[in-house]
């Protein structure tokens, strides 16, 4: 893999995949995921990373709301193996942990954690990707 950062930018916020193989999405804040807009977000990760388990730490911006297919989409695919949202309010919790949920409703294969620290989700990313 080539050690320089790569970053795709959108309305949505910022993905930029580091040298050490995690995809990092910085989410704008106000944001309502819905179908299409959790398409982009597959389609950006697997521009990013092509393995088909691409390892996620997602910064969760303030007042996101996912509809309920973007949901099924974003715990269903082959592109994500696993998500680490790093949250900094207890809003952001609730709605994290809503996810974590209907991941374990749908039977996700994709491990979905949650972290008040990057650096914590990075360990846990990194230490439990490379199990698989």
């Amino acid at each position: 893999m080539d050690e320089r950062p790569q970053t795709i930018s959108g309305p949505f916020g910022r993905f930029t995949r580091q040298a050490n193989g995690l995809i990092y999405f910085y989410k704008q804040n106000e944001l309502a995921i819905d179908t299409s807009t959790a398409v982009k977000f597959l389609e950006i990760v697997r521009a990013l990373d092509t393995s088909g388990a691409a390892r996620i730490v997602v910064v969760q911006g303030h007042g996101v709301e996912y509809s309920f297919e973007a949901q099924r989409l974003l715990l269903k695919n082959d592109v994500i193996g696993m998500i680490a949202y790093v949250i900094e309010t207890s809003a952001q919790y609730l709605t994290v942990e809503l996810l974590q949920d209907v991941a374990k409703s749908f039977r996700s294969s994709i491990k979905v954690e949650i972290f008040q620290e990057i650096e914590k989700a990075e360990a846990w990313l990194l230490e439990e990707g490379s199990e698989k």
